[in-house]
């Protein structure tokens, strides 16, 4: 089974048949997964800010959705991360394999590891985002014709405000390529538990200060017209992933 995480603009699964709403019961408080069939195989589908758009970045139960989906038998995670673009090149409608991230946030439950069982345990992080899932993403992405940027580090801060122009000059000389809000503690959780994990970072306007002010209205609009291509991308990938890939 894959899972599939989504954020703003994705809300649902274009052509999921048979699909269910569970709440599973976690350690970590009740998490709504839905349950389906699409692209011929079993999938679940967690819209992470939950019904309605109604969980800012910061209040979202990180662990509580990663640990529903292992326990449900997810082999691994796709995700999508809707982001300002920190790098010159970027542009609304564009698509990046994310691969390495930065993390700014504050006061988010990051780790299942809290030394309650009195052992110390530490993950590496050296490929945070699963190779086997990004080769499968750009290997499906040159067979369906689409343009996707094979690497980009992301940077997650805090929210639910938006960045500075200050902030986004000091990230981009860090490194950061993209910028969003809720790409961590996700990809951290997901490897403490051994799920690989992937990210499709998928550009909604450029970051404060590189480029005219833009409205929520724009912002649709970029996610609107981008939602068949990334839809077509996910399903490729859900074709073939097996979990030794």
């Amino acid at each position: 089974m894959l899972a599939i995480i989504t954020g703003s603009g994705f809300y649902e699964v274009p052509g999921l048949t048979e699909d269910r709403d569970e709440t599973v019961v976690t350690p970590y408080g009740p998490a709504r997964v839905t349950l389906g069939t699409w692209q011929g195989r079993s999938v679940a589908f967690l819209p992470r800010h939950g019904a309605g758009h109604s969980l800012p970045p910061h209040r979202i139960n990180y662990r509580a959705n990663i640990w529903a989906l292992r326990e449900i038998g997810a082999s691994a995670v796709l995700a999508t991360a809707v982001s300002g673009g920190i790098a010159r090149d970027l542009e609304p409608g564009d698509l990046v394999l994310i691969d390495q991230f930065l993390e700014f946030t504050k006061d988010r439950a990051d780790t299942f590891f809290d030394g309650d069982d009195g052992l110390v345990r530490h993950t590496d992080m050296t490929e945070p985002y699963h190779r086997g899932l990004r080769n499968l993403l750009a290997e499906a992405a040159a067979d369906l014709d689409l343009v996707v940027r094979p690497t980009g580090t992301y940077v997650c801060m805090n929210g639910p405000r938006f960045e500075t122009p200050a902030e986004i000059a000091v990230l981009g000389r860090l490194g950061a390529e993209l910028v969003g809000m809720t790409g961590y503690p996700e990809v951290a959780l997901a490897a403490e538990v051994g799920l690989p994990y992937a990210s499709i970072g998928v550009i909604s306007n450029p970051a404060a200060g590189l480029g005219e002010s833009i409205t929520i209205e724009e912002i649709i609009g970029v996610l609107e017209a981008v939602r068949p291509a990334l839809w077509a991308l996910i399903g490729e990938v859900a074709r073939r992933w097996t979990p030794s890939s």
